[in-house]
């Protein structure tokens, strides 16, 4: 069983909280493997938000987890339409 230190999962939904652009942090999943860490997210954008902005947030976004917490090996994020700003201690991640 690999696990995955809770100071890590906080340092990472901290980057994500605070990047400039996301709107809402949704699910957060840390895989811990052999190689490293995988980290998956859900980012909540604003409806009219223009894509390229997406794509440019997502860019800071990989920065800051890299930066944040060292041997992360693959990140994926998804986009998706922002809830509501409550997401500072949601209960939604899932540490495997």
């Amino acid at each position: 069983q690999h696990e995955v230190d809770p100071r890590d999962a906080r340092a990472i939904r901290e980057a994500l909280v605070s990047t400039p652009g996301v709107q809402s942090v949704g699910e957060v999943v840390l895989h811990r493997h052999d190689d490293g860490l995988l980290v998956t997210a859900v980012l909540g954008f604003g409806p009219s938000t223009p894509v390229s902005d997406v794509v440019a947030v997502l860019r800071e976004v990989k920065v800051a987890i890299a930066a944040a917490v060292k041997g992360v090996t693959g990140i994926v994020l998804e986009p998706a339409l922002a809830g509501p700003r409550d997401d500072m201690d949601t209960p939604t991640d899932v540490i495997v």
